[in-house]
């Protein structure tokens, strides 16, 4: 949740342009009066200038990700009222709705006005704003089970709630901020300032933002975000400040700072976008302790591994029999240490006998180590395959699930079919109840479940008897799974129409093309170019692929001169 206030000065100019913005925006789908009106806010200019205060009214922005209810904001301005000494019935509370630019996040936002000259003459409280009205949204996400936002001042926020008595809510805040430290503090991507000021120029920054967001999301490298800018119409340019850089649109007007808009560190973007001038693209990822496994070191651990099995099988024998080594005969008492598969030598044995159970020895350890090396590069292979998955899926973990994946759901054959299997015995038993007419509590019971059943699948059929009359029946029956498949249809639709979706299916073929490349020749080398570098990773697998079909078609080429060379020697 986001709660930000700005205090707007006694100026004519400036109540009017607040006023035609929140009272009759056009850019707002919906514009609902919650409490107060526009007169209210207008009328406090004259009381300002009353008293020669520099400010009118203070302008309070409320938004959150999630869906918000009227009552909960109101709670809200109750807390920002309790918070900043000030009467809440005196707030002018505004509802807008109007979509967000992800498309995800709640298209309903709050305006409220409080007046800066209270009752009694005095100012309204200002000092250690932002600090005050990030407690509020902090102890409002908690309390209204919103996801936890991670706020520029949550470190000064949990000191303050701790000294005024608020412990548990300052622990929840500390458990849910990854880092307290002043410069892992988000930045906003924007400010005011540029807001109004790219809106004047009919420029959305919120949607540039966006688009901005979903690049570098869906981009594999520094360099292809970069390069990604031109179909945007944007490019980037050096800012008057060192080591800074701007985001501009083709017509010159600047939009901001890059590193903001990417949600980037200002020293991350500087590092990469100077690398990527330099013709390094970016940084590529190290991977370490990663071993080479090919098939022959299959192979060779296969063979290891029965060979100890055998060994092991050899050399449990029952302590009555001798022992026989393989390189020499043993005429002394030998001891087997069966926890680590070895042989121990006694006084006993000649000196040749010791030699050869001790050269057995070695070559034991030896294979037990190879087989450990084996299983261990095995070990390793997988779990930087399932990294590189992760990666992959980390990358695109804002598109929302695919809805009703299994083609089953959309089939309405077998959606009737599962809607007739559950609701025709509760039914059938219904019947056999109310056969039994000394039965009464039973016949209650089964249309209980049978009416229950029905609300849960959304039967609603006033004029139909669906519990007694079979055409009825199958007529619900067959309606419902059509609205059913119809509905499914029209969620499939919408989510595949989005560009975000689009995006992500293309890429998702693509990886998964390259996840099964690597399993299957177990290449190392690409598989550590896909952990840096999927895009790099993908062009060389495809042209590993294209060489290998060469290679097929030149050996069937020689195969089948080979072939007409011995039909003619026929």
């Amino acid at each position: 949740m986001i709660v930000k206030s700005a205090r707007l000065q006694t100026s004519p100019q400036g109540i009017a342009s607040t006023c035609r913005h929140v009272f009759r925006g056009s850019d707002n789908e919906n514009i609902e009066v919650l409490q107060g009106s526009e007169f209210d806010v207008r009328a406090e200019l004259g009381r300002a200038k009353s008293v020669n205060s520099r400010y009118a009214v203070r302008h309070i922005k409320i938004s959150s990700y999630e869906d918000m209810t009227d009552a909960q904001a109101i709670d809200v301005v109750h807390m920002y009222a309790h918070e900043f000494k000030t009467d809440p019935a005196t707030a002018t509370i505004v509802k807008h709705t109007k979509p967000r630019a992800d498309n995800k996040a709640s298209n309903q936002h709050y305006h409220v006005y409080f007046p800066e000259v209270l009752s009694n003459g005095k100012i309204l409280h200002s000092s250690f704003s932002k600090i005050r009205e990030e407690k509020i949204a902090r102890i409002a996400e908690i309390d209204f089970g919103h996801k936890p936002v991670q706020g520029k001042h949550n470190a000064s926020v949990i000191k303050d709630l701790e000294r005024t008595g608020g412990k548990s809510y300052a622990d929840t805040i500390r458990r849910n901020t990854p880092s307290l430290e002043s410069k892992n503090s988000p930045d906003a991507s924007y400010s005011e300032k540029q807001f109004r000021r790219s809106k004047a120029n009919c420029i959305n920054l919120n949607e540039i933002r966006q688009s901005l967001k979903d690049l570098r999301i869906s981009s594999e490298s520094f360099g292809q975000m970069i390069e990604g800018l031109d179909n945007l119409n944007l490019r980037i340019q050096k800012g008057d400040k060192a080591k800074t850089y701007i985001i501009v649109t083709d017509d010159n007007h600047i939009l901001g700072s890059a590193n903001r808009l990417f949600n980037m560190k200002k020293s991350e973007f500087c590092q990469q976008y100077e690398s990527y001038l330099r013709g390094l693209d970016t940084k590529q990822e190290s991977v370490q302790a990663l071993q080479h496994v090919t098939s022959e070191a299959k192979t060779s651990y296969e063979k290891t591994a029965q060979g100890i099995s055998a060994n092991t099988r050899h050399d449990q024998i029952q302590p009555s029999e001798p022992r026989k080594p393989t390189q020499a005969p043993v005429s002394g008492h030998v001891h087997a240490d069966l926890s680590s598969d070895t042989i121990q030598t006694t006084e006993s044995m000649s000196s040749d006998e010791k030699t050869a159970i001790n050269s057995q020895n070695s070559d034991r350890i030896q294979a037990r180590q190879t087989t450990r090396q084996a299983l261990a590069s095995q070990e390793e292979f997988h779990k930087k395959l399932a990294e590189l998955e992760q990666k992959f899926m980390a990358r695109w973990h804002h598109i929302k699930p695919e809805p009703f994946p299994d083609a089953d759901s959309c089939n309405s054959v077998l959606v009737r079919q599962k809607h007739e299997n559950r609701l025709r015995p509760l039914r059938d038993k219904y019947h056999q109840a109310k056969a039994s007419w000394f039965n009464g509590s039973s016949t209650r019971k089964a249309l209980s479940e049978f009416n229950d059943a029905l609300k849960k699948l959304r039967y609603d059929f006033k004029n139909l008897d669906i519990l007694n009359n079979d055409d009825h029946f199958n007529y619900s029956l067959n309606y419902m799974s059509d609205l059913y498949v119809v509905g499914r249809e029209r969620s499939r639709r919408e989510w595949s129409s989005d560009l975000s979706v689009q995006s992500y299916i293309k890429a998702k073929k693509d990886f998964d093309e390259l996840l099964r490349y690597i399993e299957k020749t177990e290449n190392i080398e690409l598989l550590k170019t896909a952990l840096g570098n999927p895009v790099r990773a993908l062009q060389q697998m495809r042209e590993l692929k294209q060489l290998e079909q060469q290679e097929k078609a030149q050996i069937y080429k020689n195969s089948g001169r080979s072939h007409a060379f011995s039909y003619d020697k026929r």
